[in-house]
């Protein structure tokens, strides 16, 4: 439990770094359903949209108590802010894997780059969205 305790209470930089494993460990959940789905014979864009439902879940809920150390019953006006930044995330990531798969690119790399472009955008959205007293000097 020390280890936990020490990992919420880390400074700024820490927190990208918390954001960069809970990115992670969704990422490959993400690459997980989507190999999973087209193996069953879902096409690769359903298997991609129903993934990044889930994903979004998924980051919700880590992100907010992980990264940005809120814990307790999310707030309404908390889940519809992050719901809304994150379909803003969610249509700039397709957008990407799509142009990506376009040109031909492998599909994990398409990925992985609408992954990292639109996680660069939640991070600075989601900050402010979980901003409390006891996250600010973070």
């Amino acid at each position: 439990m020390r280890i936990v305790s020490t990992f919420l209470k880390a400074p700024a930089t820490d927190r990208i770094i918390r954001f960069i494993l809970v990115g992670s460990v969704a990422f490959l959940l993400d690459a997980g359903l989507v190999f999973a789905m087209t193996s069953i014979g879902f096409s690769l864009y359903l298997s991609r949209a129903l993934s990044l439902i889930v994903v979004v879940l998924f980051t919700f809920m880590l992100n907010r108590w992980a990264t940005f150390n809120k814990s307790g019953l999310p707030e309404a006006r908390e889940v519809v802010a992050y719901v809304g930044a994150s379909l803003v995330g969610l249509g700039i990531n397709y957008a990407i894997f799509t142009i990506a798969i376009f040109c031909h690119f492998p599909w994990i790399i398409a990925m992985a780059a609408g992954t990292l472009i639109a996680s660069t955008f939640n991070f600075l959205v989601y900050g402010r969205i979980f901003k409390t007293e006891s996250n600010t000097d973070r």
